[in-house]
């Protein structure tokens, strides 16, 4: 495991790419917040409603990883829906999902057969259907990989950066003309903090969606944020953090997310020993384990439970976060106290 510290010792000498320079934020025709649910894009949703954003460019954008409400639980938080949905009705902005049919479950058992198809629902119920035409049927039968490259680790890249980039580049709503372009701004929660590779993001981009008909641009506004910053603006607004949080984990990602510790597997099969076990059984289906050293079982046995909570709040959070009826009322809290799992470094994600 990477030491966190050492990491950044050596900050001083990361170069990151060149910015380029955003428009005024009211000349953007849409505002397109790239929610998932976890501690730096919230932040982000903060820090836009400080600045003033106009609500009615706002969208918030998440992309469900399992593939949909009507699809199975697989790897993702059951309470990571409602829990964006609940932030979107605290800041009033509405929220879209999207995903990809069968999710991340549907793309690692494809068998000669092309990339699933990509839905879309606004915060009207209205559905976006783009079917997958083109490509190449092909078989994968293996996990992601645990790299920072996303042509191997192709969760990130299947479910969730495509996914966005279809709806934004068909989408009827974001298109503009030659003459007259519609300007968008897409905004993540990346931070320098979290790893080398991110140290070296540039806070302003072209975003790759930018044609001849859209200016779009990207923008990473916490990217130099530490996270003592981040859960300031949780605690300033008194908002409960994702209950993954609450239990121990540093991160929002998947429940089941393949850069998970040997401590976090641990957890996850205490908590969760259903959603554990079916992943053990397609590490056996498919003859590949998510770690090339070891499966599942075996490093879940190296870890340890001492980060998760053990007081009389911790079934009330393994409730919240195990089930999809989270409100926004659950967001507020009177006493704002620091989760379980800050400032417990940068391991268990992405570099």
């Amino acid at each position: 495991m990477r030491q966190f510290a050492m990491e950044f010792a050596i900050e001083e000498k990361v170069q990151h790419r060149e910015s380029i320079n955003l428009l005024p934020l009211d000349e953007y025709d849409h505002i397109l917040l790239s929610l998932s649910g976890g501690k730096d894009s919230v932040a982000c949703a903060v820090h836009l409603d400080e600045l003033g954003v106009d609500p009615s460019k706002l969208e918030f954008w998440h992309q469900s990883v399992d593939g949909g409400r009507s699809d199975t639980e697989f790897l993702d938080w059951p309470v990571t829906e409602s829990y964006v949905q609940a932030i979107g009705e605290l800041f009033d902005v509405p929220v879209s999902f999207q995903w990809r049919a069968g999710g991340i479950y549907g793309e690692m058992m494809r068998k000669e057969s092309l990339t699933g198809d990509v839905y879309n629902v606004n915060a009207d119920g209205e559905i976006m259907y783009l079917p997958t035409r083109n490509g190449k049927r092909t078989t994968r039968g293996k996990w992601p990989a645990m790299s920072p490259d996303l042509r191997v680790r192709w969760c990130s890249a299947y479910v969730k950066i495509d996914v966005f980039r279809r709806v934004l580049n068909n989408h009827p709503k974001y298109q503009g003309t030659a003459e007259r372009p519609m300007k968008i701004l897409v905004i993540s929660g990346e931070r320098r903090e979290e790893s080398l590779n991110r140290a070296r993001y540039a806070e302003a981009e072209v975003h790759a969606c930018n044609s001849r008909n859209r200016i779009v641009h990207a923008w990473r506004p916490v990217i130099d944020w530490s996270e003592r910053q981040i859960w300031d603006a949780f605690e300033k607004r008194k908002i409960l953090p994702h209950p993954a949080y609450l239990l121990g984990w540093n991160r929002t990602s998947c429940l089941g997310c393949i850069f998970s510790t040997p401590d976090l597997w641990a957890m996850m099969r205490e908590i969760a020993p259903g959603r554990f076990s079916r992943m053990v059984g397609v590490e056996k289906e498919l003859h590949h384990t998510v770690d090339p050293k070891m499966d599942l079982t075996a490093k879940a046995t190296q870890g340890s439970l001492k980060r998760l909570p053990t007081d009389a709040r911790t079934r009330r959070w393994v409730q919240l976060a195990l089930h999809r009826n989270f409100n926004v009322g659950d967001l507020r809290v009177e006493r704002w106290e620091l989760p379980a799992g800050a400032f417990r470094g940068s391991a268990g994600g992405p570099s």
